[in-house]
């Protein structure tokens, strides 16, 4: 994973942390905006927080350069410390995920030409979504949750 100046990422020789903020816009159904991606059938939008960025600043980042949309954090909805796997890399990943909204229109596609999707819970559940472990969570206005797949007993609402 490519990562720029000032993201909050460590990479060792065991492995490697990244400090991630994502975020979805629902619409008047419940659908959720995700996007195409090389790494999974569909991911939410986001990225990695830079030093001395807020996460929820990160994210109104993220919408503005992959997008070109300002959107605001209205809501967080989980918090979620898990582990990602990927040919010869592994990463243990603290991601922030918000619900934002927007007043614009926005583009079928990202500023990189992945496309724009509208889909449901029940939908993600049944392709390759990333990461996984978030997909229950992503419900309008739910209140925070802790989500950790390095220890299945422990995870739990606030």
């Amino acid at each position: 994973m490519e990562h720029e100046p000032n993201d909050i990422t460590l990479e060792t020789t065991n492995g490697n942390f990244n400090y991630r903020a994502a975020g979805t816009i629902f619409d008047a159904t419940g659908r959720i905006l995700v996007t195409t991606s090389t790494t999974a059938d569909v991911v939410l939008i986001g990225g990695r927080v830079k030093l001395h960025e807020s996460a929820a600043t990160a994210i109104v980042r993220e919408f503005r350069e992959e997008l070109g949309v300002e959107v605001t954090p209205i809501h967080l909805l989980a918090v979620a410390d898990h582990h990602v796997t990927i040919p010869d890399e592994t990463w243990q990943q603290v991601v922030l995920l918000f619900q934002v909204e927007t007043t614009v229109a926005l583009p079928a596609t990202t500023c990189n030409g992945d496309r724009l999707l509208w889909k449901t819970p029940e939908q993600l559940a049944k392709i390759d979504f990333q990461p996984a472990e978030l997909c229950q969570f992503l419900q309008p206005n739910q209140s925070p949750n802790y989500v950790q797949d390095l220890d299945d007993g422990f995870g739990s609402s606030w």
